[in-house]
């Protein structure tokens, strides 16, 4: 690879995600963006196939099909727009509050047929279901719910919405401040405080403790239902997806996941009341999915504590660097390709292009292998020339076209094997690898902790290109610091750090 004078350090720009959208970048969102609504109104994307199920539910629980549509579509639109759509790793995203909104009406339509809900309150709650995570300017991936009700208010459309279906903003939004999480301490104080304002505000008399009660539990309902719910609409695969997105928007690292995971719906055990209610209402199907995906979860975490002390004790983690083109071992590519499916990577890659590209002599692959050279596949590193890939939305890399930087594309670890070591080891070879390949930088995206952590050990990284609020940040490792340095090492090079 040529090795020209590159840009290297360039100064971290605003966020093209969480800064104001001036009109002529407006326009020119909307016009990337033609290819997703495309998609979007053939429903072939999981946005849509959500919609036509909120709208097929809806109406039989006598909501006004009209207005559904149109409010979801002005939903799906805001969010895409302002960066919270399809392209936004984060978990609190256009995906989330759809999933929240079909989930809140499943489970809502047997307290409704049972005359527990009227159908007022039936609106309310899809209502704050479908806007209760708006909040495009967040500094992180978690919104605050101050900030929701600012959006809210400030959004005409939205209002009208809620004036065509005799709704009182007021209370939507206090049921929306409901949902804050964890609700406890100074979060559940602030909470109930502004609660009670906002049911001031929509004219129901302090005296009123049951109405105000009332309006509360609802919010209660929509905070337990759109906890869970994308844990109960589909497999585990789906749910690992979620889990993994959550926890990289906590900085926690990938072998906590499913431990992580299960404390979380242990926390449930809190409210069993709110969570009996809101299960009771829901098709068998989907209470099988739920608890099979707790359970799954749970075994997961079993399982990869045996692993852990297996490793410990006899195991032992090798790097492989496997040479990429047509032959490549079939078995190799079906391992990755497994992987690639059970644990998606960050920034998503098309499954025919991800497989396909493990054909493409320019692809650097690093195996993880168990024991040996020849052992089980348990991890790989992927990537190759960064004019290969589409990078995220806002991220503008100079170097591209100089054919002097590789791009990681991901790492992935079988669960059970995270934790011990075989993440740093796929990283060190890759960026060896792209070393003995001439390249003078590798980039990718990473935890901008993860980023900051490895600059404070001696890394020569910066990071280019900030996301907020989901922290996915673009960085850039210049090879040509001494930092890094190539020893040989059994017909290997290993890549050590100096710290």
């Amino acid at each position: 690879m040529s090795d020209h004078h590159e840009h290297g350090t360039n100064p971290v720009p605003v966020n093209p995600l969480a800064e104001t959208i001036p009109w002529h970048r407006q326009l020119y969102n909307r016009i990337r963006l033609i290819p997703w609504w495309l998609s979007y109104h053939r429903g072939v994307v999981n946005e849509a196939i959500l919609r036509n199920k909120i709208i097929e539910l809806g109406t039989t629980m006598g909501l006004e099909d009209r207005w559904l549509k149109g409010v979801i579509r002005h939903a799906v639109s805001e969010f895409s727009k302002k960066g919270l759509g399809a392209d936004y790793y984060g978990y609190h995203n256009i995906d989330h509050e759809l999933e929240a909104a079909y989930f809140t009406l499943l489970a809502a339509k047997h307290q409704n047929s049972a005359g527990k809900f009227s159908q007022e309150e039936i609106l309310y709650l899809f209502v704050a279901a479908l806007f209760h995570d708006y909040d495009p300017l967040k500094e992180f991936d978690k919104p605050h719910e101050d900030s929701v009700e600012r959006f809210i208010r400030s959004d005409p459309k939205i209002r009208q919405f809620i004036r065509e279906a005799d709704l009182n903003v007021e209370i939507v939004i206090a049921m929306i401040h409901r949902t804050a999480y964890p609700f406890r301490d100074e979060i559940a104080d602030h909470a109930r405080i502004r609660m009670q304002a906002l049911f001031t505000d929509a004219g129901i008399p302090e005296a009123d403790t049951v109405t105000r009660k009332r309006f509360e539990e609802l919010g209660w309902f929509l905070s337990v239902a759109e906890r869970i719910a994308g844990y109960a609409l589909a497999n585990f695969e789906h749910s690992i997806d979620l889990a993994r997105r959550n926890a990289h928007a906590l900085g926690w690292h990938p072998s906590v996941i499913n431990e992580r995971s299960v404390k979380y719906f242990d926390l449930l055990q809190g409210e069993k009341e709110m969570f009996h209610k809101v299960m009771q209402g829901l098709p068998d199907d989907y209470k099988r999915v739920f608890f099979d995906n707790v359970g799954s979860f749970r075994a997961s975490w079993m399982m990869e504590q045996e692993l852990r002390n297996l490793v410990k004790s006899q195991l032992m983690m090798v790097s492989v660097v496997e040479k990429c083109g047509t032959n490549l071992e079939p078995y190799i590519k079906e391992s990755i390709f497994n992987m690639f499916r059970e644990q998606p990577i960050l920034v998503p890659v098309d499954e025919q292009i991800f497989r396909k590209s493990l054909s493409a002599e320019d692809s650097i692959l690093i195996t993880l292998r168990i024991n040996d050279k020849v052992g089980d596949v348990i991890g790989y590193a992927k990537g190759g020339p960064v004019e290969n890939y589409r990078l995220r939305r806002g991220t503008y890399d100079p170097n591209i076209g100089r054919h002097n930087t590789a791009y990681l594309e991901g790492i992935s670890i079988k669960q059970g094997f995270w934790g011990e070591s075989g993440g740093h080891l796929l990283r060190i070879q890759f960026l060896n690898q792209a070393m003995k390949q001439n390249y003078r930088f590798v980039t990718g995206y990473a935890h901008r902790e993860v980023v900051i952590q490895r600059i404070k050990k001696g890394e020569s990284l910066e990071i280019v290109q900030k996301y907020d609020p989901d922290r996915l940040d673009y960085y850039r490792a210049d090879l040509s610091n001494s930092v890094y340095q190539l020893t040989a090492n059994d017909d290997n090079y290993a890549l050590h750090v100096r710290s």
